[in-house]
């Protein structure tokens, strides 16, 4: 019984991971970077300079 749970556990984690895979690439073929999500620097300098153009 305790392998099964082990099993899994691990079945799992690797889904989790193969899933966490699978959205990166997906939003990496639409050409946004993995910390879109995130209002980083880079990003806040990005809008600036766009607003500066308009």
């Amino acid at each position: 019984m305790a392998l099964f749970i082990n099993f899994l556990i691990i079945a799992l984690i690797i889904g989790a991971a193969g899933y966490q895979i699978y959205r990166v690439v997906k939003r990496a073929k639409k050409g946004k970077c993995a910390a879109c999500d995130y209002d980083c620097e880079a990003k806040k300098m990005l809008n600036k300079a766009q607003k500066q153009q308009n």
